[in-house]
């Protein structure tokens, strides 16, 4: 019986779709076309990683359970995310410049790292878990905080792959003229200095700010912005990072629950209603964050000229 079982055949058919409408794939040099699969291999091991990782996340003993899984959970997540939209639409961040996801993990340390230091003043979430501050947990820490920009580009990608995303390319538009753009950077770093005098009050403002101080700042100089978008109508971008960003934000919290080394918030006003550890009303925080990652990213994209490297493709736009 098993010298007439395909070992291959059976394997290749898990993941191989076989189905003539969809497009084949070519690459240079290869006469040969090859055959579309349910997921690149990227994906699969995604897949892969994250099984294992959650799986480890779940052992509270103080060694792998602790804080160590949450990195390669979102390792995994980034590149099965990536497989997809490869899968979908032939193209993704790691096919059309691997060296943007590189700087999008290097960037994302400061990046959120600076949401850290707001933190020191809102006080809207704490750390549960062993108190140590030793180098070995700031370059831990470190580590965890690289995925955030990959993650919300990612899932923003994959959600723009979708065809309702074109509905939202003929909106009505939001023009501005240099001088009110300018003053919208002036408004960001004011809300940003208002929220940290009034963090009680005013703390919801530090998922909006840095997107006021930076996004007009990107438009300004040319680069890739918000603002250029919707001043056209296009909206796209809005609800592509929007969503990615809530998406992202749900498998945070979802994950943050298996860790013994997790975080609890307090939202003050807003406290009530938790899915996992954050509160209902929490969850619209991750809608601004992600236009503000969207824009800090660019800014720091641009600071070294790979702004052109790192164009997100629109679903309705010629290839």
């Amino acid at each position: 019986m098993l010298s007439k079982l395909d070992i291959k055949a059976s394997l290749e058919s898990l993941v191989l779709i076989r189905d003539d409408r969809l497009p084949v794939r070519r690459i240079p040099l290869r006469e040969k076309p090859l055959q579309r699969y349910l997921l690149p291999y990227r994906g699969l091991l995604g897949l892969l990683i994250i099984c294992i990782a959650w799986a480890l996340s779940w052992i509270q003993d103080g060694g792998v359970g602790e804080n160590n899984t949450f990195f390669p959970l979102w390792l995994g997540f980034i590149l099965m995310i990536d497989g997809v939209v490869l899968r979908r639409t032939g193209t993704s961040l790691l096919v059309r410049s691997p060296r943007i996801v590189a700087l999008m993990f290097v960037a994302a340390i400061p990046y959120w790292w600076t949401f850290e230091v707001i933190n020191q003043i809102t006080q809207n979430w704490i750390y549960i878990g062993p108190d140590n501050r030793t180098l070995f947990d700031f370059m831990s820490a470190s580590l965890s905080f690289s995925v955030v920009i990959p993650a919300v580009f990612e899932v923003s990608e994959f959600i723009g792959s979708f065809n309702f995303i074109k509905r939202f390319a003929g909106l009505p538009a939001f023009a501005l003229s240099r001088r009110q753009i300018s003053l919208l950077a002036v408004f960001g770093i004011l809300s940003l200095a208002a929220m940290l005098l009034w963090p009680t009050y005013l703390f919801p403002i530090t998922w909006l700010c840095l997107f006021f101080i930076f996004d007009p700042i990107n438009n300004l100089r040319g680069r890739p912005s918000i603002l250029s978008h919707v001043s056209k109508g296009d909206w796209r971008l809005v609800v592509m990072f929007a969503l990615g960003a809530l998406v992202c934000g749900f498998f945070w919290e979802m994950w943050n629950n298996t860790t013994s080394v997790s975080w609890e918030y307090d939202f003050a006003y807003l406290d009530f209603g938790r899915v996992f550890q954050m509160p209902i009303m929490g969850y619209g925080g991750y809608l601004p964050f992600g236009l503000e990652t969207y824009a800090v990213f660019h800014f720091l994209a641009g600071l070294i000229g790979w702004s052109s490297d790192s164009h997100v493709p629109l679903n309705g736009d010629d290839a």
